[in-house]
This record gives structure tokens, C-alpha cells and sequence, in this order.
């Protein structure tokens, strides 16, 4: 009996440590049975591109990026952006100023942003998930081919589908409009592990 005692406090205090150690293993959101399979294992198996990033843009939340397919041009995208902003002279002539070389991503990428409440300066309760999912030429050609969902922690679906959606229009897609140069993915956050 001491034995199966001393197992079980040496297992429980491992799996405390190893939660520790890496908190992205821990799953904090439940995931809708529509999207259970290209969201499987995300965390420990997508590329995470960023931290815990304190956003403005996002309701004053804590927000972290994972990638599903090539990371590079979320990379580039970062890169470019901070290049063009950092050079951006206003006195210049616009003709002067080297365009950004954006990329597009490819059909079946997934941007995926996990959104937590912000208390005393640090991440707090997850909130929801918005993602991302980039359609083969022909599902929204006029926004891109992409595809949007939200989903609360509790793995109800908020709202998914095409940014010409009035209510993806008004949640989202108008803000993502405006970085439609950069495929319609802001890349604001990246941090290099």
C-alpha cells in the first residue's frame, strides 16, 4: 500500500511539474466536434508564433498564435511589416518607399489566436478561440478564401464561415480587410523560440 501511495504522489507531482514546465500541453478550451480533427494536438503540434502577448487590438486581452502549415509566411509578413513601418519616412515621396513583399498563405493554413482575460498585467481566464482557415481559389475570392470562426471556452461555436457574412463582416472581417496586402492576417506578434 505504501508503495501504490508513494507512485501515486510521485506521478501527480510530475504531471505539476511537467503542466509547469510547458504550459502550452494543457488545454484550456474545449474543442467543437466540427473542428475536433484539424485542431487535434494544436498545441504541442502547431507552431506557436508567439507568447502571451498583451493586444490592444483585441478587446485589451492576452492573445497567443499558433500556425498550422508552413510558419514562413507568417514570418515574412512579420518581418516586412516591422521593415516598411520602421524605414516609413512621411516626408518621403510615396514613389520612394520600397512596397513590402507580402506572401499569400496556402490553401489549408490555419491561423489560430487563443484569447484570455488580462488581470493585474497578466494572462487570466481563456475566453475564446478565433481562427483562420485558408480555402482552396473559389470559397470567397473577394476576401481572400478565407474562412472565420469563434468559438467560447466551452467549445460553443460563436460564428464561422465567409467574410461576406454580415455578422463576420461586422466581428471581423472588416478590420481584416484592411490588411488585405498582407493576406488578411495581421501578423502584429512573433516571438522566435
Amino acid at each position: 500500500m505504501r508503495k501504490l501511495i508513494l507512485v501515486v504522489i510521485v506521478v501527480l507531482f510530475a504531471m505539476t511539474f511537467i503542466s509547469a514546465a510547458n504550459p502550452f500541453g494543457i488545454y484550456p478550451f474545449k474543442i467543437p466536434k466540427e473542428y475536433e480533427q484539424q485542431l487535434k494536438d494544436y498545441r504541442t503540434s502547431w507552431q506557436r508564433m508567439s507568447g502571451f502577448e498583451y493586444s490592444g487590438l483585441h478587446w485589451q486581452q492576452f492573445i497567443t498564435i499558433f500556425v498550422k502549415g508552413s510558419t514562413k509566411t507568417y514570418e515574412n509578413n512579420y518581418m516586412e511589416y516591422l521593415q516598411f513601418y520602421q524605414d516609413y519616412d512621411e516626408d518621403e515621396d510615396e514613389e520612394d518607399v520600397e512596397k513590402p513583399k507580402f506572401m499569400k498563405y496556402e490553401p489549408g493554413s490555419i491561423v489560430l489566436k487563443e484569447n484570455f482575460s488580462a488581470a493585474s498585467g497578466t494572462p487570466n481566464d481563456a475566453i475564446s478561440v478565433t481562427m483562420m482557415i485558408k480555402h482552396k481559389p473559389g470559397y470567397s475570392p473577394e476576401y481572400g478564401d478565407w474562412e472565420y470562426v469563434q468559438f467560447s471556452k466551452e467549445g460553443q461555436i460563436m460564428l464561422a464561415g465567409k467574410a461576406s457574412d454580415p455578422v463576420i463582416m461586422q466581428t471581423c472581417a472588416n478590420c481584416h480587410n484592411n490588411v488585405a496586402d498582407r493576406d488578411y492576417i495581421f501578423a502584429n506578434f512573433y516571438s522566435r523560440k
